[in-house]
């Protein structure tokens, strides 16, 4: 629908927009209203909303010159689209529910909110040619105020006073803070004063207090653009190890993986982020992600508006000089990212599929303090550190979490660890370090590509036993407070007994057909085990319980092919090739 003259709805008429909706300009009358579902609105003069506008869907494209957006109402928008010649002016308060593009310029002049909900948090298009000048509000919602939360600022002079609706700045204990990494002891600096300016592309550590209540952080600014660079340091503390505070200076969510816009000098590709403890404010966990690999399963590759997160200057020559910086090439339309803080393990430009595991230790009962490494396979890894691929162990601040961790072959501690393959000659020391002494759950999380020949063991030194994570995946154990350096390590090797895929064997058969399993299993001492089937890439396809002896039909769900099914219980495995279809 296309009309050439300057739109006015008043208060008898209602206008639904299925499709795109040209005009010089629009008006809506108080008591009148518009729906736009799906459709673009496209002006080329003022926007101008005295009664209701409701966008579900499409775009409000402003596509004239000088354009002005304004009314008495306080207007939420879904999607704007600034695609003109000149200035549009923000002339009211409006807001923004999801996303502002911009390859012309907008004035938001102070009248301008992108609004953060429990969902979604509003964003600052970075792919366009325009820009965003005059202050506008950016809301971040924290769905529990508790504790310490990682910030950065997406405005170019912002102050610590941003933060002074939500935090309590006048507290006698300092409750907002940056991170100097050329300190002997602690690298937290409490500020200095209310107007100390919150840098682009640093972080910050701000505690919201002891409530778990939801909070909502609004900042007012000028919003960064373009390029940004920032200087970073490793002089080998003792305590700070080159770990250095960055932050997400966008309006916008970043992808870590982005493949041009970023520059990463001495820098290792790991990213750290931090989450409060539940039974303290002043403490908590972190998780790491590297390499499409996460150490919880949650830290991934986009890193949220407003999102502090740590990065480690690469090793060498004491003091290393590092440099971190990015265009708008690394930013991205994701409304919804987790802000704290998972990438597929079997990505297509993987050589062949990965081996992970994922192994946490954690107080009985208390999962959600538990501590999660991650080993896995990659073929150009080394047994040492690798910049490129490990993540270097962040050590907790919380006691009722412990910290795992394993050992490089050059003694580093590692979070996630990459090898460049795991066989029965492969050994992976682990190092727990526990301020409690209480009963440990050893919890095995994920297990994914391992060959159907190889089992993955949790041997203790002490006591001589070897725990099978596939049939045990928790193990507990006692223990005192204090650090376990050589007692814990993964051992992979073949159980105790295993039949050849092709043998004969009566107590275990399995015929395939019509995408169905029918499985007999008679063994001469009856065990529960699992049903595995796997393809001949040694991918697990499915995996499920069977309770002893009998018959059972299962439905395979898998394309036609060659498959191998086992049966695997505590003390052996017996497996068959077959042709499914």
């Amino acid at each position: 629908m296309r009309a050439n003259i300057y739109l006015t709805i008043t208060s008898i008429f209602s206008l639904l927009i299925p499709v795109s909706l040209f005009g010089q300009g629009m008006t809506i009358s108080s008591g009148a209203y518009v729906i736009a579902n799906n459709g673009n609105l496209i002006t080329y003069q003022n926007f101008t909303n005295n009664g209701s506008f409701t966008q579900n869907g499409g775009s409000v494209i402003f596509a004239g010159t000088t354009q002005t957006l304004n009314g008495t109402t306080n207007t939420t928008f879904t999607q704007v689209n600034i695609n003109t010649g000149s200035t549009t002016t923000v002339g009211s308060s409006q807001q923004i529910g999801g996303i502002l593009l911009s390859n012309g310029s907008l004035n938001a002049n102070g009248n301008l909110t992108l609004l953060s909900t429990a969902t979604q948090t509003s964003l600052i298009d970075g792919t366009g040619t325009g820009s965003v000048t005059g202050n506008l509000t950016m809301q971040r919602y924290l769905a529990a105020g508790f504790g310490y939360k990682y910030f950065s600022s997406p405005f170019t002079a912002a102050t610590v006073n941003a933060f002074s609706s939500t935090v309590n700045l006048a507290a006698a204990f300092p409750n907002f803070y940056t991170y100097i990494e050329n300190q002997p002891s602690s690298g937290w600096t409490n500020y200095s004063t209310t107007t100390n300016v919150l840098n682009p592309l640093q972080g910050y550590a701000a505690d919201f207090g002891a409530l778990t209540a939801q909070k909502l952080v609004t900042i007012t600014g000028v919003v960064n653009n373009g390029s940004l660079s920032a200087t970073l340091y490793n002089h080998n503390q003792p305590y700070t190890l080159g770990f250095n505070l960055v932050g997400n200076p966008y309006p916008s969510p970043i992808d870590w993986n982005a493949s041009s816009g970023w520059t990463k000098t001495n820098v290792d590709n790991a990213i750290y982020y931090f989450d409060s403890g539940s039974t303290s404010q002043y403490t908590g966990t972190y998780s790491s992600y590297i390499n499409n690999v996460s150490s919880d399963g949650i830290a991934n590759n986009v890193i949220a508006s407003m999102q502090g997160f740590f990065v480690h200057v690469s090793s060498g020559s004491y003091p290393v000089t590092a440099t971190l910086a990015m265009t708008n090439a690394v930013r991205v339309n994701n409304l919804s990212p987790v802000f704290h803080k998972t990438s597929s393990l079997n990505d297509p430009s993987f050589a062949k599929p990965r081996i992970l595991l994922r192994l946490s230790a954690g107080y009985a009962g208390s999962p959600s303090s538990s501590d999660p490494l991650v080993v896995y396979t990659e073929e150009i890894a080394t047994t040492g550190f690798d910049s490129k691929l490990d993540a270097i162990k962040l050590m907790n601040t919380s006691d009722q979490a412990p910290n795992l961790y394993s050992i490089a072959t050059d003694a580093t501690k590692l979070a996630i660890n990459a090898l460049p393959s795991i066989d029965t000659n492969t050994v992976i020391p682990l190092v727990l370090n526990i301020n409690q002494g209480g009963l440990i759950d050893f919890t095995l999380r994920t297990l994914e590509n391992l060959p159907l020949e190889l089992h993955a063991y949790l041997s203790d030194a002490k006591t001589g036993t070897n725990q099978l994570l596939e049939e045990n995946k928790t193990s507990s154990i006692q223990l005192s407070s204090g650090d376990y350096n050589n007692r814990f390590s993964i051992r992979f090797k073949p159980l105790k007994t295993a039949i050849n895929p092709n043998s004969s064997n009566d107590i275990f058969n399995v015929y395939g057909a019509n995408g169905k399993l029918t499985v007999y299993i008679h063994l001469e001492n009856e065990q529960k085990g699992d049903l595995v089937l796997v393809n001949l890439l040694g991918q697990i396809l499915s995996r499920q319980k069977l309770n002893g002896n009998g018959t059972y039909e299962i439905d395979a769900n898998v394309a036609s092919g060659i498959y191998i099914v086992s049966f695997i219980s505590s003390s052996s495995i017996h497996s068959k090739k077959l042709f499914l279809n």
